[in-house]
């Protein structure tokens, strides 16, 4: 009875492994299919993407060129700018030092700062606290940033927060704190200084010490220096020209340079238990706020226009990148698409597009 028990489970076992494995490469034709086409017609030379499924990386591929002129394939180790996707990382930074018991979500960010201060306005700037700068609801200035074409042009943190006499680059509270949402990358820079103040280091230190190194993100730095350069991918713009890779002040908004190998291993630890944050405080960084109308949390987008589930992470937008980090936190499953294009919106949201239909019945 035993043998003939154990025969029927072996074979159910066979047949799972045999649907899933059909399962995956449905999902790798679809994507070979689809993806040089759209990379194509939108002047973008590159693409790196992963799936997931039950935390599991099931399609890991890259597409394309890192390098036109080179005529260098993109690989799961090929480098990238992720643009805003950047603030979820920084999310993470200062939920490991509210974890820490150095930070206090709901403390006015000014208790941490000694070496800048908001100008003043008709707002009281004591109520922009750690909290609702992370949300967007801090009621600051400064949309995003352009970033720098050489190293020459980079500022310090507070030269950033000044403006460097760009009074548009000035951060400065325009609407009373905690009474709407409204995107902020200057709302980051001002977490960027938080934690230089109260870590004692450089924000680009300070997160690979913190975040990157116990994750083994070991291609993941906010220092674009010649060990990430070595492995980078170009950045073309919307008609396939190369262009120069954009530096950033704005670190903590926009400046995060990676791998798709790397966000693997970040999505993993935020889907499970890791050495960084307590999935307790993972959990607080993807509540969506009141005040977004369910949009955002705290360095996280949530998004359900992909199907009848919730996603959350983040977009990332450079001149000469684009790119897109989504998690379904319920059923541990996501996306990670990156692309080395101004133009690579298109492509990622249709690679999107074809994960979730696949995703629907699977």
């Amino acid at each position: 009875m035993k043998t003939r028990i154990t025969m029927i489970l072996m074979v159910c076992i066979s047949f799972m492994m045999h649907a899933q494995n059909t399962s995956e490469k449905e999902l790798l034709k679809t994507f070979d299919a689809h993806t040089p086409t759209a990379l194509e017609k939108n002047n973008v030379p590159g693409l790196a993407v992963a799936i997931i499924k039950n935390g599991e990386v099931i399609l890991k591929k890259g597409y394309g060129y890192s390098d036109v002129s080179h005529k260098e394939l993109v690989t799961p180790t090929t480098g990238f700018n992720i643009g805003s996707i950047s603030k979820m990382f920084t999310a993470w930074g200062i939920m490991k030092l509210v974890e820490d018991g150095k930070l206090a979500l709901d403390t006015p960010a000014a208790n941490y700062i000694t070496s800048w201060k908001l100008p003043d306005s008709e707002f009281d700037s004591k109520k922009v606290t750690i909290r609702n700068l992370l949300q967007h609801t801090a009621g600051l200035s400064v949309h995003g940033y352009p970033g720098y074409e050489n190293k020459g042009e980079l500022t310090s943190t507070i030269q950033c927060l000044s403006g460097n006499g760009d009074e548009e680059a000035l951060v400065q509270l325009i609407m009373e704190p905690g009474s709407s949402w409204k995107y902020s990358g200057g709302g980051y820079s001002v977490l960027q200084l938080v934690i230089e103040e109260v870590s004692g280091t450089s924000f680009a230190n300070y997160m690979e010490t913190t975040i990157f190194k116990p994750l083994k993100m070991k291609h993941s730095s906010f220092t674009i220096d010649h060990r990430i350069l070595k492995t980078s991918a170009k950045g073309y713009d919307k008609d396939g020209n190369e262009i120069p890779l954009r530096l950033f002040n704005a670190q903590a908004a926009a400046g995060l340079h990676t791998t798709i190998e790397d966000l693997i291993l970040f999505a993993k630890a935020s889907l499970s238990k890791n050495p960084v944050l307590s999935q307790e405080s993972i959990a607080l960084l993807i509540t969506p706020t009141e005040l977004s109308r369910g949009n955002y949390g705290m360095g996280y987008m949530v998004m359900n226009r992909f199907g009848d589930f919730t996603l959350s992470g983040h977009g990332g937008s450079n001149k000469g990148w684009q790119s897109g980090f989504m998690l379904d936190f319920e059923s541990k499953s996501g996306i990670i698409v990156l692309t080395n294009g101004s133009s690579g919106k298109k492509v990622l949201f249709g690679s999107m597009k074809d994960w979730a239909q696949w995703r629907a019945t699977h």
